[in-house]
């Protein structure tokens, strides 16, 4: 298992968030985490990132227990976030906004090279623009250029959140699809939506409502399920 999270309580001080949330990601999968807004689903990955603190439960990744490790640690060992909102420097230039991925890279300049070669090859979009101003981009490339930026540390599991926010309908799709592709070159996506549409693209699906996981099991079965409304929608 790549990553276990059993029984996770966590929150904002005083505020309890997650009433005991436990999601597994095998290695290789698209998991996704669906919950409308409020629901928990971003505490949720700011503590297995370590942003905040588990107040109780267990985080594991690839079988070493996360408590205790800082942020950078825990991305040094492979575990990747991209938060919700880009984090885009617009006054610097695409190829200085994924140069910006490159700080945890120690394989070489060949396989740095390999890497952002192929992900320009998924992103024509980027190409075009490459030394213009990250300002200059519509907010769909902005959102490519997070993802291919956040792919150029080489995480073995990338959690996202909200991939689609504010995204026109078929730059959702482009997007999804995108992770589909980068998933054949090995890494691993916890996806964080709001958007059911995730549902088309990964393997299995969590519902978190109110703090809690509430109904969990594969995509594709949850997509014409009873549960999946009655959770989701109320």
């Amino acid at each position: 298992m790549l990553l276990e999270a059993t029984n996770v309580v966590s929150g904002y001080g005083n505020l309890e968030v997650l009433h005991g949330v436990s999601i597994t990601v095998e290695e290789g999968e698209i998991v996704s985490v669906l919950g409308a807004n409020g629901a928990g689903k971003t505490t949720f990955l700011r503590t297995v990132s370590g942003v905040l603190p588990l107040d109780s439960g267990s985080i594991r990744f690839d079988g070493e227990d996360l408590g205790g490790l800082s942020i950078e640690r825990r991305a040094t060992r492979g575990l990747g976030h991209l938060p919700e909102g880009r984090g885009i420097f617009q006054n610097l230039s695409v190829r200085e906004n994924l140069d910006l991925g490159l700080g945890l890279r120690t394989d070489g300049a060949k396989a740095v090279s390999r890497d952002r070669d192929r992900l320009l090859d998924l992103l024509p979009d980027l190409v075009e623009k490459i030394n213009d101003h990250a300002s200059s981009l519509s907010g769909g490339q902005q959102q490519m250029l997070a993802l291919a930026r956040s792919m150029l540390t080489k995480p073995r599991l990338l959690m996202i959140d909200e991939l689609s926010f504010g995204l026109a309908p078929f730059l959702v799709t482009e997007l999804f699809n995108l992770v589909t592709d980068l998933r054949e070159d090995g890494t691993t996506f916890l996806l964080v939506e709001q958007n059911a549409g995730v549902l088309s693209v990964s393997d299995r699906t969590y519902v978190i409502r109110t703090g809690n996981d509430d109904v969990s099991g594969p995509s594709a079965e949850l997509s014409k399920s009873h549960d999946l409304v009655r959770s989701y929608l109320g």
